[in-house]
């Protein structure tokens, strides 16, 4: 592995060691380490990391080649990667707080187990391969908080849209879930035709408390509407809604349409939506 430096950063917390410690270009790392931060490393091939007392960790690798970042630290309990195509994870037993984002280039897979413990969740990008991005949400169940912010899906070259998410089995397949983010084409996701079809009145997002939309087409705005409407309906325990309108130009005629239909029904929510 070639790693090199391309901004300034803080050094890895060594716990009192200093850089030239991590012996970077053969990807040999202190095994005794608890907190690590590589920041603006650029990087084009395979990342193995085997630290058994990690705790906290941080990887932030640019670069246009394909990365991979293969992590054996069973007593992490807060994990931050940016940059990497392929990513294993050893050991997520104890893992809190997860972040996986690719600001260029694609998610293609992500092997982990279960998180038992998991409390924060999130998934940022430009573009996530479906497989990638529904594997980490059956094993992030248990997450309290829940960030999906990834522009595109599909497993080739080509940007696509996000299937069909049905919503009643997402949220039940989530019960522990208390604060939600959701933007633009993942939002989209779960307001198609088939997302509402199990709707009933036994349906209950029992833990849900706060929510941040960001919707950014006013297309389908029908459906959207509709999905916005329900998570308030079925969250007994929602004390606030933000839907943030984001990129629509005012002389669309759907996007104003779609603006008047929302505030109305924010302004009949007794405080609980708000618009940005």
């Amino acid at each position: 592995m070639e790693c090199s430096p391309t901004s300034k950063a803080p050094p890895p917390q060594l716990n009192g060691l200093s850089h030239s410690n991590i012996m970077i270009k053969t990807g040999i790392v202190k095994s005794w380490l608890t907190d690590l931060a590589l920041l603006g490393c650029e990087c084009s091939g395979s990342v193995f990391l085997a630290t058994p007392l990690l705790q906290r960790c941080r990887l932030d690798f640019v670069g246009s080649g394909t990365c991979s970042l293969a992590l054996a630290a069973p007593l992490v309990e807060s994990l931050e990667v940016q940059g990497f195509n392929y990513i294993t994870l050893h050991g997520g037993d104890r893992l809190k707080r997860l972040t996986i984002s690719k600001n260029t280039g694609r998610v293609n897979t992500v092997g982990i187990d279960r998180l038992p413990v998991l409390e924060q969740l999130s998934l940022r990008g430009v573009q996530w391969s479906w497989g990638a991005v529904s594997h980490v949400l059956q094993c992030g169940a248990e997450a309290k908080h829940l960030v999906m912010k990834v522009e595109f899906c599909g497993d080739a070259d080509t940007l696509q849209p996000f299937p069909e998410v049905d919503l009643v089995e997402f949220f039940n397949s989530h019960p522990k879930l208390c604060k939600f983010e959701v933007h633009g084409a993942m939002f989209a996701s779960l307001c198609q035709k088939n997302s509402l079809k199990n709707l009933d009145s036994r349906f209950l997002i029992s833990s849900l408390e706060e929510v941040l939309i960001t919707v950014r087409s006013p297309l389908n705005a029908e459906q959207k509407l509709i999905t916005i409407e329900s998570l308030v309906r079925y969250s007994p325990r929602l004390r606030r809604m933000v839907l943030r309108i984001s990129q629509m130009k005012n002389c669309h005629e759907a996007a104003d349409e779609f603006f008047e239909e929302v505030s109305k029904f924010a302004h009949m929510s007794n405080g609980r939506v708000r618009i940005e």
